[in-house]
């Protein structure tokens, strides 16, 4: 019988000091900001939750929140998303590791296809304000279906079978191109589809759309945060802290509560979002 995989390490704790520590060295007034940005830490903890339990991506929360509640540019809450995502998924990977959930070899297949399409998003044809809205909304409308889709799959495989190997490659390629411009896309298209296509359980699929988003994020937040720049930190930081937190409960609370009923509910938000940020797009593009 697998151990049962506790939420609380030692690690968080100790990340949490480190994010203290720096942020009052960083920050001049640090009372001051936190007093202004503190909500943004519920929405980190609240997107990475969503983002490690069905591999959609925090930013399905971080996108239209940052855009419609804080009046953030489009790039802007996209890079903040990228920084963000990059500790969250990067939490939640390593409970779905932990768990024993992901199928780490097909990450040789798939990681170099992201890096890929990764690449072509960001420096051949860059993210622009009307591409981030306008491809968001049905991206996450989506995403929203996906999730429907695969609600009643039940998965029976634990291994793909080796005709998978290049369908794999081809949507990993696809996700990290997506991802590059709107920050969700690789983690749920690769789980929904190794579930669709291969009959791969559910965990094993989320699993490993989880770590795969988790590498696209950190490579994206590596490019804009040291390399092209902008990214708002003002506001990331307290987004960071709260997906530290977050990344864990995914794979800690889908042990006690199904999979199906929580991505029933994330799925309605994904649809909701990716609704509103059509119509807003359709909006802008005839009547402004």
């Amino acid at each position: 019988m697998r151990q049962k995989f506790t939420y609380f390490t030692p690690w968080l704790l100790v990340f949490t000091l480190i994010w203290l520590v720096g942020y009052t060295i960083i920050f001049p007034d640090p009372i001051g900001l936190a007093a202004k940005n503190w909500p943004l830490i519920i929405v980190g903890l609240f997107g990475s939750f969503i983002g490690n339990t069905t591999a959609i991506g925090g930013g399905i929360i971080f996108i239209p929140v940052l855009m419609f509640v804080y009046k953030v540019d489009p790039i802007s809450a996209l890079k903040l998303t990228f920084v963000t995502q990059a500790v969250g998924m990067t939490s939640g990977s390593y409970g779905w590791i932990r768990r024993g959930d992901v199928p780490l070899h097909y990450l040789k297949w798939t990681v170099p296809a992201l890096i890929f399409g990764t690449m072509i998003s960001t420096f051949l044809i860059h993210p622009q304000p009307m591409l981030v809205k306008g491809l968001f909304g049905p991206i996450a409308f989506i995403t929203g279906l996906l999730s429907l889709v695969t609600l009643n799959r039940k998965g029976l495989l634990n291994e793909l079978p080796t005709n998978a190997f290049i369908p794999i490659i081809s949507v990993s390629f696809i996700g990290g191109m997506i991802t590059g411009w709107v920050a969700i896309g690789e983690g749920e298209i690769i789980a929904a589809f190794c579930m669709l296509a291969y009959g791969l359980n559910p965990n094993k699929a989320i699993g490993l759309g989880v770590v795969l988003l988790s590498i696209n994020s950190l490579l994206l937040a590596i490019i804009h945060g040291a390399y092209l720049g902008g990214v708002p930190w003002n506001m990331a930081v307290f987004t960071m802290l709260g997906v530290l937190w977050g990344g864990l409960l995914g794979p800690f609370l889908t042990q006690w509560v199904s999979i199906r009923y929580i991505k029933k509910s994330f799925a309605l938000i994904a649809l909701l979002d990716g609704l509103i940020m059509t119509l807003q797009a359709i909006y802008m593009i005839f009547f402004i």
